[in-house]
């Protein structure tokens, strides 16, 4: 049985009543009656205590009040919730409500929760601590109207209002790209048609003045109406996509802006047919049905919308709700859930925000695709999207690697979203934003991905030592490496790593994983040079409150400069080597503090050429091989070997070479047939492993366990795998 706690509520065609059922479904939505007020009940079960809950919209909004019955959550225990706002329906009608004794405890307490949030020195840039929803509605400049009658023909229709009490004409833009993505995509190339009127009516002359720009003539004062169709089929980009189940729309390729009033307070309305719900990180209207609110544009951006048919699964941290929205055919374990991701979010916390500290946010909300082929995750201010496949939730492994992703993008909303390199803040959104620190953005999140799952009890230490050493191998396996550095793979990301070509394995690195492993050395340096007093958790939280997103981002130079007052010397070495050089990475000096051995697997037998094949065809050419130097080119096919078809694979052909045998390639190149003499050499270390050491020092008993919060194997009181409290120096 469902612990009672966990209390689902579904919608019923009267009034809007919250009722009933518990199996392993999630909510389908709650939502504000039509009254601004909040209303929940719990399922009426007999051992259950009968709680009702009338509250303002507003106080709902921070607080959640959840109307479940007793017993309470153990300590520290992720609390399903069930109320909530920006989730769910219109057209309620009002019911008389009673308000029960039990109600006023839990007021006093969340009152008392909202006073001290209010009054917290922690603010930061769009951080939604100081959301004042009430405010921006009344302070509203730019609306949208959302229309989604036409999504199973893939069209969204939008009208935007936009006041021009000068009258004068108004330039009006679409980004050329989304924050999260290093490319230009150019997503103006999918509105259909676009129209202006004057408030009145009048037709207005619209006309583009560069590809992702337009320019409405007006010469008399008056709200300017612009109606625009987009198609939206962009499922996989994470951009926008609508069908007769749902639209999702990603603010930056759906919402035209202009720069006037890009920093002003906006209303997003929402059309969509019977039953469809709407998920967001945006603030719900307290004034108007199906409308949500924004303080500024660069917010809306940050805060997609998923509208359709979807199941919810509710929790809180610490009295901060979070929603797990899932479109897609699946059963999920709502309990599961629930309880892993609210541990991520904890692990998280306490890097940036210092143990027990407060959430940068008043409401997280967890956007999840569960439809076959996709795969992939982008972060947003208070909320994130992700995709996978279904079996995610029927397999284990498949689980697994899904909560890596979980960790990744709930990472981001310290790493990215508050704390960003200050070429990316603020966001240009018509031309490239340049950094030479995605390697922190994307690669220290990708160090802290697995390593928050080992300290939250999601993952098994050796597992993730397992999964470092596939990095290892892959990253030493890379020409690349000694071709360009981390600096360089951030700063041209926008031509070269999200611009893939057949020769990226030659000459480019993933500021991903190479960024992951730099990371991690980092890690381990500073640990070494003070005793282990200090990490790079310590060096992240001290940036994140020294370079708030108000202040323009961090540098190099801010990061160099943190990474010395903690470790009390210069790391300008260390970056000269691995992060602007591309000396190679001493990975074997880095795991030793922590008492691990990387150890490379038996040499490979046979030989090696540098080629890989998809069926015949040849699909990558590696520069350290005998194949690049021969001339073999990308897209060759491979029809026969000293005369012979091959009768199986090309790797088990190679295993019984020796090194230095001469072979006769039998090529076909666009047509024409060509013959080429190769010399095979041996084959390159393929593989790694890491293991922890049978006798290690104290000191790097005491690294290893503040590093993974767990226990060291075979260690007094701690066996492998036990959680321990993770230090924080």
């Amino acid at each position: 049985m469902m612990h009672p706690l966990f209390t689902q509520y579904n919608w019923t065609p009267w009034g809007g009543r919250l009722t009933r059922p518990i199996p392993l479904r999630p909510a389908e939505g709650v939502a504000k009656r039509s009254d601004g007020r909040g209303r929940c009940e719990p399922n009426e079960y007999p051992h259950e205590t009968a709680l009702l809950c009338f509250l303002p919209a507003a106080l709902a909004d921070r607080a959640r009040l959840l109307c479940v019955s007793a017993p309470p959550p153990a300590a520290g225990a992720a609390t399903p919730s069930a109320g909530r706002r920006g989730i769910g329906r219109a057209g309620e009608t009002p019911t008389p409500l009673l308000i029960a004794p039990l109600l006023i405890v839990p007021l006093v307490f969340i009152v008392l929760g909202i006073v001290l949030a209010l009054a917290s020195p922690t603010v930061r840039a769009q951080a939604y601590l100081d959301d004042n929803p009430a405010q921006w509605s009344k302070e509203v400049a730019v609306e949208y109207t959302v229309s989604l009658h036409r999504a199973k023909s893939q069209m969204v229709d939008i009208s935007m209002r936009v006041p021009n009490s000068d009258g004068v004409p108004i330039e009006l833009h679409l980004p050329t790209w989304r924050p999260g993505k290093y490319v230009v995509l150019d997503p103006a190339g999918t509105i259909v048609s676009i129209e202006a009127f004057h408030a009145d009516g009048q037709p207005l002359r619209i006309h583009k003045t560069a590809k992702s720009s337009w320019r409405v003539e007006t010469f008399e004062p008056g709200d300017i109406v612009v109606e625009y169709s987009l198609y939206a089929n962009s499922l996989n980009d994470r951009t926008r996509h609508a069908d007769d189940t749902h639209a999702f729309l990603s603010g930056s390729s759906v919402f035209l802006y202009t720069d006037e009033l890009r920093d002003r307070p906006l209303r997003v309305w929402v059309d969509a047919p019977e039953r469809w719900q709407v998920a967001t990180g945006l603030a719900s209207d307290p004034a108007e049905e199906w409308a949500w609110l924004s303080p500024d544009y660069d917010v809306l951006v940050d805060s997609p919308l998923e509208i359709g048919e979807h199941e919810l699964i509710g929790f809180s941290v610490e009295g901060v709700p979070h929603d797990i929205v899932i479109w897609g055919p699946v059963e999920a374990d709502a309990e599961r859930l629930a309880a892993d991701f609210a541990a991520i979010v904890r692990v998280q916390r306490d890097i940036f925000e210092g143990p027990g500290g407060q959430l940068p946010y008043q409401r997280y909300v967890f956007l999840i695709h569960a439809q076959p082929g996709l795969r992939g995750g982008t972060e947003h201010l208070n909320s994130t999207i992700m995709q996978t496949g279904p079996s995610t939730f029927t397999s284990e492994s498949s689980y697994a690697g899904f909560l890596g992703l979980v960790s990744h993008e709930m990472f981001h909303t310290w790493n990215v979203k508050r704390l960003r390199p200050a070429g990316l803040s603020p966001y240009d959104y018509q031309l490239e934003n340049y950094t030479d620190l995605l390697w922190v953005a994307e690669g220290t999140t990708s160090y802290y991905d697995d390593v928050t799952l080992v300290r939250a009890g999601l993952l098994d230490a050796d597992k993730y030592l397992a999964q470092i050493a596939k990095t290892i191998a892959r990253e030493r396996r890379r020409p690349g490496s000694a071709v360009q550095s981390l600096a360089d793979s951030s700063y041209d990301a926008w031509i070269k790593f999200n611009r893939a070509t057949p020769n990226d394995i030659n000459t480019t690195v993933s500021f991903y994983s190479k960024g992951a492993l730099v990371s991690l050395m980092l890690d381990m340096e500073l640990r070494t040079r003070t005793d282990n007093r200090a990490s790079l958790d310590l060096v992240l939280r001290d940036l994140y409150r020294r370079h708030p997103l108000a202040s323009g981002g961090f540098t190099t130079a801010d990061m160099l400069a943190a990474l010395e007052a903690r470790a009390g010397s210069s790391f300008e070495g260390f970056f000269a080597a691995f992060v602007s050089g591309t000396e190679p990475l001493d990975l074997e000096r880095a795991f030793a503090v922590a008492g691990v051995e990387l150890l490379p697997e038996e040499m490979p037998a046979g030989s090696y050429l540098g080629l890989s094949l998809r069926d015949t065809t040849v699909r990558t050419i590696r520069s350290d091989g005998p194949a690049f130097e021969a001339g073999v080119q990308v897209d060759d096919i491979l029809e026969t070997i000293d005369g012979e078809t091959l009768a199986g694979s090309l790797e088990e052909f190679l295993e019984e070479i020796k090194p230095g045998t001469r072979l006769t390639l039998g090529l076909e190149r666009r047509g024409e047939h060509r013959e080429i003499e190769i010399v095979t050499i041996a084959p390159p270390i393929k593989r790694w492993r890491l293991e922890r050491l049978a006798e290690p020092s104290n000191e790097q008993r005491a690294v290893y366990e503040s590093w993974l919060g767990q226990g060291w194997p075979e260690a007094a009181g701690a066996a492998a795998g036990e959680p321990v409290v993770p230090s924080d120096p």
